[in-house]
C-alpha cells in the first residue's frame, strides 16, 4: 500500500511540474549556452508575444545583470551570432513585475550602444521578479521577457 501511495505521489509531482509555466513569451531555448555569461531568451514579434512557447522566435536576447542595477541586453539571430543593432531604435523600454499577481511595476529604459542595450534598473518591489524589455527593429514591435529574477 505504501509503494503504491509513493508511486502515485512521484506521478502527481512529475505531472505537476510539466505544467509549469517558466518559458517566458517564446520557444525555450535550451541548445546555446550564453556568450557573456548571462540568461538566454527568445525574443519575439509582440504581436505574437500571447502565443507563449508557440510564437516564432525572431532573435535571441542575453540579459546580464551587475551588482548595482546595471542591466545590459545582448542581441543575437537565431545561430547566436551578435547582431550589429543598427536596425533597432536607439531606446528600449523595461518593465519589472513582482507580486504574486504580477502587479507590481517598476519601468525603466534602455539605451542602445551598438549591439547591447544597457541602463540602470531600479529595485524590485519584491521578488522574484520578471523582466520584459520592448524594442522596435524598423517598424516591428519586439518583446523578451526573462522570468523568475531574484
Amino acid at each position: 500500500m505504501m509503494t503504491r501511495l509513493a508511486v502515485l505521489f512521484a506521478a502527481l509531482l512529475a505531472a505537476s511540474t510539466s505544467l509549469a509555466h517558466d518559458e517566458g513569451h517564446g520557444p525555450r531555448l535550451m541548445e546555446e549556452p550564453p556568450k557573456q555569461g548571462g540568461l538566454i531568451a527568445s525574443v519575439v514579434d509582440a504581436k505574437d508575444a500571447k502565443l507563449g512557447p508557440e510564437a516564432p522566435l525572431v532573435y535571441k536576447a542575453e540579459l546580464i545583470r551587475s551588482d548595482d542595477g546595471t542591466m545590459r541586453l545582448f542581441l543575437y539571430d537565431a545561430k547566436m551570432a551578435p547582431l550589429d543593432g543598427a536596425a533597432f531604435e536607439k531606446k528600449a523600454n523595461a518593465i519589472i513585475l513582482s507580486g504574486k499577481k504580477k502587479n507590481k511595476k517598476r519601468s525603466f529604459s534602455l539605451s542602445r550602444e551598438g549591439g547591447v542595450y544597457s541602463g540602470v534598473a531600479p529595485k524590485a518591489p519584491s521578488r522574484p521578479f520578471n523582466l520584459e524589455v520592448s524594442l522596435k527593429d524598423g517598424k516591428r514591435s519586439l518583446l523578451v521577457a526573462f522570468e523568475n529574477l531574484d
